[in-house]
This record gives C-alpha cells, structure tokens and sequence, in this order.
C-alpha cells in the first residue's frame, strides 16, 4: 500500500541480475489476488517471493498456496488498515525469511514473531533478522536480508542434492 512499481528494492534486484516479477496489486480487489495465483501457476518456476508489509501479507499467503519460500519484510500479518482479499485456503508450510525494522510503529515486529512461531512450521529464529529502522526497509538492510537468504536457499538446496 503507498508503494511504487519499481521501488528502490526491486531496482536494486534487477541491477544484480535478478529476473523480478513486479506486479501492480490493489489489496481490496480479490482479482488481483487471484490473478497472482493464475500466473504463478502457470508461469515460470518461481524461487522466491518477496513481500513488504501489505505485500508481505500476499507474499505469505501466496508461498502457502504453492509452498515457495517467501521473504517477508515487516509484514501485516496482523494490524492492517484494510483486510485485503485473498484466498486463504493454501496449506503448504513455505520456508519464511524475515526482516523486521525494530522501531517500526505500524507492524510490531514480536507480535510478528509469535505468530509465525505459532503458525509457519518453517519459520526459525535464524532465519529472521532485526534492523534498527522504521517500517520502510534501508536498502542496505535489505540487501544483508536477501544475501543471508539466498545464502541459506543454497545451503538447503545443496543439502537435498546430496539425497537424490
């Protein structure tokens, strides 16, 4: 909500030779929710889906329909202004990463952390980092976020190689 298409993040992504989706989304429309479900199901394969408050709420729920990982960045999993219209019925247990700004004033970040402690079976403490902003995520934050996940992914990924 009150985010630009091509934000800071998403540029920084495609400069490191990411290929981005960067959907226009307008939370009280249920289309664009489904219209996100269509297109993962049919595109290409998708390793990751990121997601910045409003838009960590979709990416969580979107990664629970198809059981990517998804890295959350202060998401409103709880306290939001509006109650957006997505399909809550997925029931895959994704792999969550999570950033969180410790001074952010709009998501409380432990109220955050206990209910995905609660609820995500593939939610670890090691998997969350704290930063000392508010609730727009630094970019310098958001690379060390990233970077530590894509580490992990590999390191999991790699791991299940050696079973196949």
């Amino acid at each position: 909500m009150g985010s630009k298409l091509n934000c800071p993040k998403v540029k920084h992504l495609r400069e490191l030779g990411h290929n981005v989706s960067n959907p226009k989304i307008v939370y009280e429309r249920k289309a664009d929710f489904d219209n996100l479900l269509s297109k993962i199901r049919s595109g290409p394969f998708i390793d990751m889906i990121i997601g910045s408050s409003m838009g960590g709420y979709f990416a969580y729920e979107l990664g629970k329909h198809f059981d990517i990982p998804v890295l959350l960045l202060n998401p409103a999993l709880h306290s939001r202004t509006l109650e957006p219209k997505v399909d809550t019925s997925g029931n895959a247990d994704p792999l969550v990463f999570l950033g969180v700004g410790e001074y952010d004033n709009v998501i409380n970040y432990e109220k955050t952390l206990e209910i995905l402690d609660d609820e995500a079976g593939c939610f670890f403490r090691s998997n969350y980092w704290r930063g000392d902003h508010a609730h727009r995520t630094p970019i310098d934050f958001f690379d060390k976020v990233f970077n530590n996940t894509l580490k992990r992914l590999t390191q999991i990924n790699e791991g299940q190689k050696l079973f196949v």
